[in-house]
C-alpha cells in the first residue's frame, strides 16, 4: 500500500440522478379456462359452506370466519395479486404465508414437490362466505374480476390442526397465540374473545401483548385440550409453545476459565462522546470495572425481570468487555470506541413463562430512546421458520426506519441436527446484522462449529448476514474480568459484540458521515468467504476496521448513500478515470436498506425491494438492436444502453429460486464481477425502488422513501494510481471519508 492512506470516497450519492422508470413485463396467458375453473370452486365452496354450518358463534370474530385461498405458483410476484376479486366478493385480507402446491395444470404440476405459492387468509361474515358459489356462478368472460379468479388454486376452511405448531403438554403450560389482529378493525370482538379463551380455560396475558401490523402477539397458559378449543376461534393464525429464552437454556456458555495474563485498562474516556450503544443482556456484577464507559441500567420492578443472577451477570460482563475492548492480550487495551448503556434483562424473575416480560421491556427501552447501533446477544430459544415471531416482528419494526443498527447473535446449536442447527430469532430479522461466529482471526479461518447456520426466510436467505471471530475450546475469545485477569469463553453471544465493536468504530471514527444503514453496508461488503458455504458464514467474514475504511493500490472504494423515493429510478454511476482500464477490472458492490415490514404476510415480508440494473458500457446496444430487428418492434433509446446480468448468479438457497422475483425483495445484495476494461465505459446502476403493500397490486399510494447505502469496489491492478486518477476527476465530487479523530486504527491483536 502506498505510505499515504487512502480513504474510500463518499457522497457518491452527488454523481447520482433520477432517471424515467422502463418496463419489461407483458401480459400472461392464464393457466385456467373459465368453464374448468367454475367447477372446481363451486366444490370448494360448496364444502366451506357446509362446515361453516357446524361453527357456534361464539368461535366466530363477530360473526366473520376465516378462509384460506391458495394462489396458482405462476402468480408470485406483487403485480398479480388479485386484489379486485377480493373487493368485489367483499373478502378482507388478513395475511398470507407461502406454501408448496401441485396444482392441476400449469406450473408445479409436473413437479414431484409442486412449487411455491401463495395462501391467503382472507375474512367476511359466514352469510358472506356462503354466497360466494353464487358470485362465482355469475362470472363471464366479459366480467372485471375474470383474470384475478382465474389465478386461484384452491379455497378451504383452515382447521384446528393447521393452527398448531408443535407438542403441547396435557397440563397447563406457556404458550403463545398468534391472532389475525387489526387494532382499528377487530375492537369489537377482542373482549369476546378473552371471553371464549376464559371459557375453554386458557388464561391471556393480554397486559403483555405486542401488537405488530396485522398480527398480535399474546402470552397465555393453556393445556392441550384448552388450546385445541382456543385455535377453533376463527381470527387464530397460530398456538404454539413457548419458546424460552436463550441463555437460560446454555448456561455452559457464561463460564469462563482462567487465563495467564492480566490486562491494564485505560484512564481515558471513549473515543466518541456524541452517541452511546445499548447492550441488552444479563447485567453485570458488583465489581465489574466498566465505570468509566458503562452506564448500567437496572430493569424497573414493573419489568418482572427479578433480582440479578450470578452467571447472567457474569455473561453480561463478558459481553461487555467484547463490545469496549475486543478480543484482548495482556498488557495495555485500547481505549473504547464508545460508551456503552447496558440494560439488564434478565434475572430471577425469568420463567419459560417470561419470553414476553423480556420483549416488552425492550420494546419500552427501543421506543423511548434513540440508539445508533445496539447489540443482542440473547433472543428466544426458537428456530428461525416459515411464520413471523413477535420477537423479530418487533425488532423489525423499530429497525425499519433505518435509524438503528442492531447485531443479533443467530445462537450457538451448529452442531445440532437440521432444522435445529438453524439460525435462531431474532437472527431472520430483515433490517438486523445476524451475526455468527469464527474460529478464529487469520487465514485459513471456519465457521464455529456450535454457530448456526442459515438459511433465513425469504426475504432474507442470506442469513448470517457476516460471522466474526467468536473463538473455540482450542482458541477462545479472551474478556477482562473483574480482576482485570484475562479470562476466555466461546459463542455467538461474544462473535456479535466484537463485530458491533467494529460497527462502532466506524461510527467514531467517520462521525455523521454515515448512516446506520451505510456502516451495515460496509461491513457486509468488507466480508470475505474464501469459498466456505454461504448457509454457514453469510457473506463471509468481518474485515479489519483498517481494511473497510481504507483502499489498497489499484483499488477505489465508493459509497453512497440517501433516500430512495418509491416509484423512482435512482442512476449511480461507478467512477472510472479518464483513460480506459487495461486487463481485467473487477466490480464488486453491495447494496443496503432498510424498510416497513409486515408479519402477517411472510411470504411478503418487506415492503420495497430493488430492481437493478447493471449497464457496463454507454455505447452498447447490441442486445436492444437484436430484440428491434426480430420483432421489428421499438427504436433505440441512447439512455439506455444493454444491461448486463451482475446479481442474478448469486448462490441464494433453493426456495427463494421459487420466486420469479425473490431477491427484489431482500434487504441485502452483495455480489463481484470481472469484465475487461475495454468493455467498461460510463457504466451505471440503475435503481429502481419497487413499492408494495398487502392486498394491492399495484404500488401503493404514499408508500415511504427508504434509507440506502451501496458500496462499490473497483479494483483494476494493472492501475496502481487508480485512486489518484478518480480523484483527480472527481475533485469537486467525490471526498474521501477520513477519520476526525487522530488516533491509530487497532481492533484486532
Amino acid at each position: 500500500m502506498a505510505e499515504k492512506q487512502r480513504f474510500l470516497f463518499g457522497r457518491g450519492e452527488k454523481l447520482a440522478d433520477k432517471v424515467k422508470y422502463r418496463s419489461g413485463f407483458g401480459e400472461s396467458e392464464p393457466v385456467y379456462d373459465l368453464a374448468f375453473q367454475k367447477r372446481r370452486f363451486q366444490e370448494h365452496l360448496s364444502n366451506i359452506s357446509d362446515q361453516l354450518e357446524q361453527i357456534p358463534d361464539e368461535k366466530l370474530a363477530n360473526g366473520n370466519a376465516v378462509i384460506g385461498i391458495t394462489l396458482h405458483p405462476k402468480y408470485l410476484s406483487r403485480s398479480a395479486f388479485p386484489s379486485l376479486l377480493l373487493n368485489e366478493l367483499g373478502l378482507r385480507l388478513l395475511g398470507s404465508r407461502s406454501t408448496k402446491i401441485k396444482p392441476a395444470k400449469g406450473k408445479g404440476s409436473d413437479e414431484t414437490d409442486g412449487a411455491l405459492s401463495t395462501f391467503l387468509f382472507v375474512s367476511a361474515k359466514r352469510k358472506t362466505i356462503q354466497s360466494l358459489g353464487d358470485k362465482i356462478s355469475q362470472i363471464t368472460e366479459s366480467s372485471d374480476i375474470l383474470e384475478d379468479f382465474l389465478k386461484l388454486e384452491n379455497a378451504t376452511l383452515p382447521g384446528r390442526n393447521e393452527k398448531m405448531a408443535g407438542e403441547f403438554s396435557s397440563a397447563p403450560e406457556p404458550v403463545e397465540v398468534v391472532l389475525h389482529f387489526d387494532s382499528i378493525k377487530d375492537m369489537d370482538w377482542e373482549d369476546s374473545f378473552v371471553e371464549f379463551a376464559s371459557r375453554v380455560n386458557v388464561d391471556l396475558g393480554i397486559s403483555s401483548s405486542y401488537q405488530s401490523r396485522g398480527l398480535l402477539f399474546i402470552p397465555a397458559t393453556g393445556s392441550k385440550s384448552s388450546v385445541e378449543q382456543l385455535a377453533d376461534f376463527s381470527f387464530i393464525r397460530m398456538v404454539r409453545p413457548m419458546p424460552k429464552i436463550r441463555m437460560i437454556e446454555q448456561p455452559e456458555l457464561v463460564r469462563a476459565m482462567n487465563f495467564n495474563g492480566s490486562a491494564t485498562i485505560p484512564n481515558q474516556d471513549s473515543l466518541a462522546d456524541s452517541y452511546r450503544v445499548a447492550v441488552f443482556d444479563g447485567g453485570l456484577p458488583d465489581n465489574h470495572p466498566f465505570g468509566r464507559w458503562v452506564n448500567y441500567i437496572e430493569p424497573p420492578s414493573g419489568a418482572k425481570i427479578g433480582n440479578p443472577v450470578n452467571h447472567y451477570t457474569n455473561h453480561g460482563a463478558l459481553v461487555t468487555s467484547a463490545l469496549l475492548f475486543g478480543h484482548v492480550q495482556p498488557g495495555q487495551l485500547d481505549r473504547p470506541y464508545a460508551s456503552v448503556d447496558h440494560y439488564r434483562v434478565l434475572g430471577d424473575g425469568i420463567r419459560s413463562s417470561s419470553l414476553y416480560d423480556v420483549l416488552t421491556y425492550v420494546d419500552e427501552v427501543l421506543s423511548q430512546s434513540n440508539y445508533p447501533i445496539i447489540s443482542f446477544s440473547i433472543g428466544p430459544y426458537e428456530v428461525a421458520g416459515d411464520d413471523i415471531t413477535a420477537w423479530t416482528a418487533m425488532l423489525d419494526d423499530h429497525l425499519g426506519s433505518g435509524n438503528c443498527l442492531a447485531g443479533v447473535a443467530v445462537g450457538n446449536d451448529g452442531e445440532k441436527p437440521w432444522p435445529q442447527s438453524r439460525i435462531q430469532v431474532p437472527s431472520d430479522s430483515v433490517n438486523a446484522l445476524s451475526i455468527g461466529a469464527a474460529d478464529c482471526t487469520t487465514e485459513g479461518w471456519k465457521r464455529a462449529p456450535y454457530s448456526s447456520i442459515g438459511p433465513g426466510r425469504n426475504p432474507g436467505m442470506v442469513k448470517p448476514d457476516i460471522v466474526a471471530f467468536g473463538g473455540v475450546k482450542t482458541n477462545a475469545f479472551h474478556f477482562v474480568s473483574p480482576q482485570l485477569n484475562i479470562v476466555e469463553n466461546y459463542g455467538t453471544s461474544f462473535a456479535t459484540p466484537y463485530a458491533m465493536r467494529i460497527a462502532s468504530g466506524l461510527k467514531s471514527y467517520l462521525g455523521s458521515s454515515l448512516t446506520p444503514t451505510a456502516i451495515r453496508a460496509l461491513m457486509v461488503h468488507s466480508a470475505s468467504r474464501n469459498q466456505h458455504p454461504i448457509e454457514e458464514v453469510g457473506w463471509g467474514m468481518l474485515g479489519e476496521l483498517t481494511d473497510i475504511i481504507t483502499c489498497q493500490d489499484g483499488e477505489i472504494k465508493v459509497l453512497y448513500q440517501g433516500r430512495l423515493e418509491p416509484g423512482k429510478v435512482l442512476r449511480a454511476p461507478i467512477p472510472l478515470p479518464e483513460q480506459q482500464l487495461e486487463g481485467n477490472v473487477s466490480i464488486s458492490a453491495t447494496f443496503c436498506y432498510t424498510c416497513s415490514t409486515d408479519p402477517h404476510t411472510p411470504g411478503d415480508y418487506t415492503r420495497a425491494g430493488l430492481d437493478i440494473s447493471f449497464r457496463p458500457h454507454k455505447d452498447n446496444f447490441s442486445k436492444t438492436q437484436a430484440r428491434i430487428e426480430k420483432t421489428g418492434q421499438g427504436k433505440i433509446d441512447l439512455a439506455f444502453p444493454d444491461t448486463a446480468s451482475f446479481f442474478k448468479n448469486q448462490e441464494f438457497a433453493s426456495e427463494a429460486e421459487l420466486r420469479t422475483d425473490g431477491h427484489k425483495w431482500d434487504t441485502m445484495r452483495k455480489n463481484s464481477l470481472t469484465k475487461r476494461g475495454a468493455s467498461l465505459k460510463n457504466p451505471v446502476f440503475d435503481i429502481h425502488y419497487v413499492a408494495r403493500e398487502p392486498g394491492i397490486s399495484n404500488s401503493p399510494q404514499g408508500a415511504e422513501k427508504i434509507h440506502f447505502a451501496l458500496v462499490v469496489t473497483v479494483l483494476s491492478k494493472k492501475t496502481p494510481d487508480l485512486y489518484e486518477q478518480v480523484q483527480q476527476k472527481y475533485i469537486n465530487t467525490l471526498v474521501p471519508i477520513e477519520p476526525q479523530i487522530d488516533v491509530p486504527v487497532q481492533i484486532r491483536n
